[in-house]
Parts: C-alpha cells; structure tokens; sequence
C-alpha cells in the first residue's frame, strides 16, 4: 500500500472554507450558536450516533470509513453539562471529513486503514489534527461575528487585565455555546490579541 497523500492547509485556507460552509448552511447568517448537528445531519446527510465507552480509548469521537457516520462518546452526548465539549468534537470530526477525505480514498477494509495510519507520522498526525481543530473552531465562531462581538463585549467592559478577559471570555463562550479555552484559540487565530489588550 502506498503512503497516503497528506494534504495540509494554510490558515486562510482553513478560515475561506470554514465561512463558505457557514454562509452556505448556516441561516440566519448573524444567529448564535451554529447549530453544527443540524449542518452536519441535515445539510452534509452525515449520522451521529453515540458510541458507548469511546474515551476508554483515548477518543471523544471519530469519523467511520464510510464517511457517513460519526460516532460521538455517548457520555458527552448524554450529559448537558458536555454540551460545549460535544459540539466541539462533532465540528471537529467535520473538519476531518472536510479536510482529510481523500487521504484514505484506497482504504477498503479497518486493516487497510490501520496499515494507512501507520505511515502517518506523528507530526503529520498532529499538524492534521491541528487543521481539523481549527476548521471545526471556525465553522463554530464565524470570524466576523466573533470579531464584533469580541470588541463590543471589550469596549463595554469597566474591568482590566484578568476581568476584563473572564468577562469577555465567557460573553463569548455563551454567545457560540464553547468553552473558554476554544474562545483563547479563536482569539489567537483571528490575532485579536493585538486588537484588543486585557
């Protein structure tokens, strides 16, 4: 079996196809949160089923061969409190699905696809992951709208330093319905930190 063809992608690569999907699947274009299992279900015809024990595994999700079924840890789609968690991991796997779907266009059987991944290396494995993590955080927080609501919450804020970013952080992470950690790599990506001083 040949080396799968890895394909990586540039940060404006990423951003351009993320607001693509998000203005092609997402009305009204302005309303929050992005209702992710909707487009994924509805618009892409891609199943999420739970899958009982997944993170006994290392996973919080994974996209079948088939490419027509991801399969979400049961427990975060279960539990409310993993609502951000598993709103994450779905738009993640889509990021797989929309970055990553020819890499295994050989593959027939889960041998085949276990000897694939073995020549993947483990920064390959990383960087892919890494653009699929950040495609499922820009289909989430469309950049514009996060951009606004990202200066407004800051000129609105009386606070400084360390409040002032909680205060804005967590606006943010209700408004797009993800945790404050994805709100930190939203700012980084868009470079809202030299726009915008805690």
């Amino acid at each position: 079996m040949s080396p799968p063809l890895i394909q990586f992608y540039s940060p404006q690569a990423i951003e351009g196809l993320a607001q693509a999907i998000v203005e092609k699947f997402h009305k009204p274009l302005n309303s929050l949160p992005v209702e992710i299992d909707v487009i994924v279900e509805r618009d892409l015809e891609i199943r999420i089923m739970p899958f009982s024990r997944l993170q006994t595994y290392g996973l919080h999700g994974y996209l079948a061969l088939s490419l027509k079924t991801i399969y979400i840890d049961e427990y975060l789609m279960n539990e409310d409190y993993c609502e951000n968690r598993y709103r994450f991991t779905v738009a993640e796997e889509v990021g797989h699905l929309l970055l990553h779907k020819d890499l295994f266009k050989g593959v027939k059987s889960p041998d085949d696809y276990l000897k694939a991944l073995d020549q993947i290396t483990s920064l390959q494995h990383a960087r892919m992951d890494n653009d699929a993590k950040h495609l499922g955080e820009a289909i989430l927080m469309p950049a514009e709208i996060f951009r606004q609501r990202a200066l407004s919450y800051s000129n609105e804020s009386p606070h400084a330093g360390d409040g002032k970013r909680i205060e804005v952080y967590n606006k943010l992470a209700e408004d797009f319905s993800v945790s404050p950690d994805a709100i930190n790599f939203r700012f980084m990506h868009l470079g809202l930190f030299d726009q915008i001083v805690f």
